[in-house]
């Protein structure tokens, strides 16, 4: 269980905030670049660390972000005319560049001057391989470089990133993806819950085969973490975040791991699938109460097949299907609202003939939804009741409480983006029973360290 106090702390993201601070001294997603598609076309909403925001795309093809309102009287700049390279105010007409520079005051004499005097206020832009990026700390502190994760340099075709927009704090469904244990329940099957852990007491489990050689299967790791809803689990502080490590039953020589990465402040590198892309999730704050997470797919060395695409767009796996959002709103954001939410109670049906989903839910990312916003928006977390395979949840919270509270108190700033690995998603493996977990902890990290530096040297048969 947390405080109230550290809850507090762990959940809060406006300005002043120990959290809000921090975050605000990394470069943030904050739209792909198709959401605005052409120069001089609509502006985009958006809310970010409870800031309320447009951002726009102006002639020249430059990416601008301004505060949402005008600072003359504070009308919707959503609304203004992107034209000439500015934003346009429609209520007088007041204009503004992508830095926010005033260019232009129709009501105001020419000879006062003054336009030269007002900033909308603005944060920086970067838009790089069809992400749009910005910063919203001190300009003396912004790192030079966006972080170096293994996926945003690839190509277009080798990657996959969907979005949706969650109604509950960004800490809570960051955490999903780092409990270890909730996948042979939420994500498994009725029949495999029936075969493997509703089991009469003194039954014993069907035995785990032997990875053959060494090498998983898809079939193989889902044997595995069906089977064994209990791993073991085992939990590094690193430089950048954490590094976790679950570990199943994998025949009677092997064991079967699944590894886990936290990188500063908002990256999940879960563990996957060995026959499918890498994951990696972003859960980036819009306000205390809504967050929009960022899923990535990709393999690093292929583009991503027509059949693997379609799997992944089904609206079974991870990502929402194209057709499964709601027109947009006025709200920011809202075009990645899913049709399947709280409303509708995410289509559960126990009884759904086609699937045979223990959650009675379609969908990983609805399961997930289901829950972690059925926790209210903001969850109380001086109510909870963690165990051992909640090891992992509770080190990602000392590492954000740690090193906000290290900016807030003292000034230290949080480890730079630079430092970050480059590899988030690990592939899951087996090793043999003997080997020690410090020193396989040991050689999947030197993998990633090796990765980074350019040097493929994988450790073992993914």
């Amino acid at each position: 269980m947390l405080s109230k106090e550290r809850n507090e702390m762990l959940t809060r993201v406006g300005q002043g905030t120990p959290m809000g601070e921090l975050l605000r001294r990394y470069w943030i997603p904050a739209l792909l670049s198709e959401e605005l598609p052409e120069p001089d076309g609509r502006p985009v909403r958006i809310r970010l660390l409870g800031e309320d925001l447009v951002a726009f795309r102006n002639t020249s093809g430059v990416v601008g972000i301004l505060e949402a309102l005008c600072p003359h009287r504070r009308a919707p700049l959503y609304y203004a005319r992107n034209e000439d390279d500015g934003l346009t105010c429609i209520y007088h007409g007041w204009k503004f560049d992508t830095d926010g520079q005033c260019l232009a005051m129709p009501n105001v004499p020419p000879e006062a001057d003054f336009a030269s005097r007002v900033k909308a206020k603005s944060y920086p832009a970067k838009e790089f391989n069809g992400i749009v990026w910005t910063y919203m700390g001190p300009i003396d502190t912004m790192p030079e470089e966006l972080p170096p994760l293994d996926w945003v340099g690839l190509p277009p075709e080798n990657r996959l990133i969907t979005k949706q927009k969650i109604e509950a704090n960004w800490t809570q469904v960051l955490e999903g993806d780092f409990d270890p244990s909730h996948i042979s329940f939420l994500h498994g099957t009725v029949t495999a819950y029936k075969e493997f852990i509703g089991r009469e007491p003194g039954e014993s489990p069907p035995p785990a085969p032997d990875a053959v050689d060494g090498v998983l299967t898809s079939e193989l790791e889902r044997f595995y973490w069906r089977r064994e809803p209990r791993p073991t689990i085992t939990v590094l502080p690193t430089e950048y975040g954490m590094f976790s490590g679950a570990r199943r039953e994998a025949g009677p020589t092997t064991w079967y791991y699944r590894f886990n990465q936290f990188i500063l402040p908002f990256y999940a590198g879960p563990p996957g699938d060995c026959e499918r892309p890498a994951q990696c999730n972003i859960w980036v704050p819009m306000d205390d109460h809504t967050s929009i997470v960022w899923r990535v797919g990709f393999f690093p060395d292929r583009p991503i097949d027509e059949q693997t695409m379609a799997n992944l767009l089904s609206g079974e796996d991870a990502h929402v299907a194209p057709d499964g959002y709601l027109e947009r709103t006025e709200e920011p954001q809202s075009r990645w609202y899913p049709k399947l939410n709280r409303s509708n109670e995410y289509g559960l049906d126990h009884a759904d003939p086609d699937h045979d989903y223990f959650a009675g839910i379609v969908g990983v990312w609805a399961q997930d939804r289901a829950c972690t916003e059925g926790m209210g928006s903001i969850l109380d977390r001086s109510e909870e009741r963690l165990v051992s395979s909640d090891a992992p949840v509770a080190m990602v919270r000392r590492v954000l409480l740690r090193t906000a509270r290290a900016l807030a108190e003292t000034g230290e700033a949080p480890p730079q983006q630079s430092t970050f690995p480059t590899v988030t998603a690990i592939p899951n493996t087996v090793f043999p029973r003997e080997k020690p977990w410090l020193e396989i902890s040991r050689e999947v990290q030197v993998q990633v360290s090796r990765e980074q530096a350019g040097v493929a040297d994988p450790v073992a048969s993914p």
